[in-house]
């Protein structure tokens, strides 16, 4: 393995110590799982958390509120086994490596609607604002055997606003560096039968210059920069509404849609390039009671996600994703089951000649789930009838066993495979159609510890990838094995609240050992917040080891560590008054080779937000 930076080590070792002291660390703070909780995505039926046998990890919306004026990409590189790189900061195109794999083997869900670029294969991050989020859903490990091609590496599940109880109005505004503006607000409430949710926000940033090294800049992408600020803004809407027709019997409708304009780099040094983007997603969903036990649910789900690049000739790629699903979720005398169909309609738009510009998936979908004693089980199996690539199944058992109070042991294993994208089929000069899907396979062993207030989890995963994209243009390299160590956990006391991520993997190409492009072998998540009275105090810090910006380990990106702090202080009646300081001691580093990320940022906020 190779040598890590010395902020890391020190961070590293530190991390050790609280897990011995606290019960080990968890995840940010921010992403502490309230055991009465509900979690969907680990199982596709509502689970509570403490029954649920996956790594998994939810973000709040009082989380994402702490978050302060920030990105969902910035928010998600906090948590733990995600390592998030952009190439340049706040607005630019961004990508999540789950558990050490590639930045499409990650599934975007929204309200569990497929969500993402059919060109380039990758979920779209950059353009969801968090304002429209209720809470995100993190299931780590391959889950292909419940929702097909991209989870090899795990799911994100975004949840929109949602209403409940009396008519509740909040309401935020907030400045910050580099000419930094974000005002938001929305109303939710239900009425009888009725439920809604409206919710409205903008996003100003003055941004800066994302090119800090010209020269390294042009190697990498061939053009001279522009010496500006490389600014972005975003003007986002959602919307929801339920009617409960009887008992058991409700319609919903949801919305989500939001629109950016991005400064980019790459028109050359006289060109103001820029990108816009567009995402929308539309969800209709009736859901009835057909017995004492028995639920069925049918959803149909849009995504639409659009970019055009002025650089300074125009071009465009846009998805569409339709997706109908029915699902049937069936109480037994021991445990759940849960049975679907599922059709997926994947077609692009696009100024760039593609051979074949649509694909259709039909799937079928099976799963059960339960507990007697001390034991827990979870298996799922899945089979896909892909247009271009023909049948795939896939499937998945996890096993739990309480062996003292608050201990359990979990074993996993599953497999998973991700159909190539438009760009690496049919993109000229890069694309191969000749291409194969990747397969992959995990295993995996846990134990898990719950002590009220402190927890504490270690993990150990072995996930090989066959048939592995990479290179331009794209050809199947072989295989590849991700094999890591997790330790995760949390503890309470008081106002006080600690939590610790530590994840050490060895991400390799497994015919010649080399390093898998920008996977860095140890990542430290840290946070601590402490709570008295009417204020909130916080501070999270992160740290990643060095990583290479190529296949062949070239380009070396140096390991780093960056703190953060940020205080709210309630004054009355709903309103309080938030500040957070972000890269408190204004390191220099990257996360994608030649282009910078901000530096010291301060943002002040007023928020309204009643209980």
């Amino acid at each position: 393995m190779p040598s890590i930076s010395t902020p890391v080590a020190r961070a590293s070792r530190l991390a050790f110590a609280l897990s011995l002291l606290h019960g080990g660390g968890a995840g940010a703070a921010d992403a502490a799982i309230d055991l009465a909780a509900v979690i969907v995505t680990a199982t596709r039926q509502a689970t509570r958390a403490n029954e649920v046998i996956a790594d998994v990890t939810v973000i709040d919306r009082a989380a994402i509120e702490q978050a302060g004026p920030t990105t969902l990409p910035t928010l998600l590189s906090r948590q733990p086994g995600l390592h998030v790189t952009d190439t340049g900061g706040i607005g630019k195109a961004a990508s999540v490596f789950m558990r050490g794999t590639s930045a499409g083997h990650t599934l975007l869900l929204i309200d569990g609607i497929p969500f993402g670029s059919g060109t380039t294969g990758t979920p779209s991050l950059h353009n969801l604002p968090l304002s429209q989020i209720e809470r995100i859903e993190i299931l780590r490990g391959p889950a292909s055997s419940l929702y097909g091609s991209d989870a090899i590496g795990g799911v994100i599940q975004i949840f929109t606003r949602r209403g409940e109880g009396p008519l509740r109005a909040e309401a935020y505004a907030g400045i910050g560096s580099r000419r930094t503006i974000e005002a938001q607000g929305g109303v939710s409430g239900s009425d009888g039968p009725w439920s809604y949710s409206v919710a409205a926000s903008a996003y100003r940033t003055g941004g800066f210059n994302v090119a800090a090294d010209p020269v390294r800049y042009r190697i990498a992408n061939g053009a001279v920069p522009r010496d500006d600020a490389d600014g972005y803004r975003n003007n986002a809407m959602s919307g929801r509404i339920a009617y409960q027709f009887a008992p058991g019997h409700e319609f919903q409708v949801n919305a989500l849609e939001a629109s950016s304009t991005n400064s980019i780099d790459l028109g050359g040094a006289t060109v103001d390039a820029y990108n816009r983007d567009k995402s929308r997603v539309l969800g209709l969903q009736l859901r009835n009671r057909l017995g004492e036990g028995w639920n069925s649910t049918v959803r149909l789900g849009l995504g639409e996600d659009n970019s055009s690049s002025f650089s300074p000739a125009r071009s465009q790629f846009a998805t569409l994703q339709k997706q109908l699903t029915w699902q049937h979720d069936i109480r037994l005398s021991i445990g759940s089951l849960m049975l679907a169909i599922e059709n997926l309609d994947q077609s692009i738009t696009s100024t760039t000649n593609y051979a074949i510009r649509d694909r259709t998936v039909r799937s079928l979908i099976a799963g059960y789930q339960g507990s007697k004693g001390r034991h827990s089980w979870q298996m799922a199996l899945r089979h896909d009838d892909n247009s271009q690539f023909g049948g795939h199944s896939t499937g998945s058992l996890a096993y739990g066993y309480r062996f003292a109070e608050g201990w359990q042991a979990r074993l996993a294993e599953g497999t998973a495979f991700k159909a190539p994208s438009f760009n690496q089929l049919y993109f000229p000069g890069f694309g191969n159609a000749g291409l194969k899907p990747e397969k992959a396979r995990n295993r995996e062993a846990a134990l898990v510890w719950d002590g009220g207030t402190r927890s504490a989890s270690l993990t150990h995963f072995d996930n090989r990838i066959d048939n592995l994209i990479a290179g331009n243009p794209a050809v199947n390299i072989g295989k590849a094995r991700i094999t890591g160590t997790s330790l995760a956990g949390s503890m309470t006391a008081g106002a006080w609240n600690a939590d610790a991520g530590l994840d050490l993997m060895k991400p390799v190409d497994a015919g010649n050992g080399n390093r898998l492009q920008r996977r860095p072998a140890e990542m430290l998540k840290l946070a601590i917040a402490y709570a008295p009275g009417g204020w909130r105090l916080g501070g999270e810090m992160t740290a990643i080891g060095r990583r290479y910006d190529t296949t062949t380990q070239g380009r070396i990106m140096g390991g780093y560590a960056v703190a953060n702090l940020h205080a709210a202080r309630e004054i009355d009646h709903g309103w309080s008054l938030e500040a957070r300081l972000n890269n408190l001691f204004d390191r220099v580093y990257e996360n994608a080779w030649s282009y910078a990320v901000p530096g010291r940022e301060l943002f002040v906020g007023l928020r309204y937000a009643p209980k």
